[in-house]
């Protein structure tokens, strides 16, 4: 009875433990990762002014090694433009890392409400005097295709 017991007990564990959290990966501890948390609710809201108010005017966003947008006007207007053309679009941070100047975000995006799996992206937000001045955004080469 007792290795009965005890095999539960230990299938139990393991599957408890193996088991998918449901909860984030990451804890908002400084003003930096807080910045990038009200960045991601403004993407939920699809709210373009509110999405750029952490960033500096001469803030610079690479794909890659391209340097895709310059500038927060410029930013602002491609996320009004992106909201515009991705109406169902929303975002998940899944793990968040705060180092030093830098915060490093894994987040999941749906273009869609249809899309059941979502997309990964990494990004790495670098700031200066509180202000996000560089973007490096790591994501599938489809992804708005």
């Amino acid at each position: 009875m007792k290795k009965i017991s005890l095999l539960i007990i230990m299938t139990l564990l393991i599957f408890v433990g193996c088991t998918k959290q449901s909860a984030p990966n990451y804890s908002i501890e400084g003003s930096q990762s807080q910045a990038i948390k009200e960045m991601i609710d403004a993407v939920n809201e699809k709210n373009a002014e509110k999405y750029v108010e952490a960033f500096a005017e001469n803030v610079q966003v690479f794909v890659g090694a391209e340097m895709k947008i310059e500038g927060r006007d410029a930013l602002q207007a491609n996320r009004a433009n992106h909201f515009k053309n991705h109406p169902d679009i929303r975002s998940e941070i899944q793990h968040l890392v705060e180092v030093d100047n830098k915060v490093i975000m894994h987040d999941k995006l749906w273009l869609k409400k249809s899309d059941t799996k979502g997309s990964d992206l990494v990004e790495i937000f670098t700031f200066e005097n509180g202000k996000v001045v560089k973007i490096d955004v790591i994501q599938p080469k489809d992804l708005f295709q």
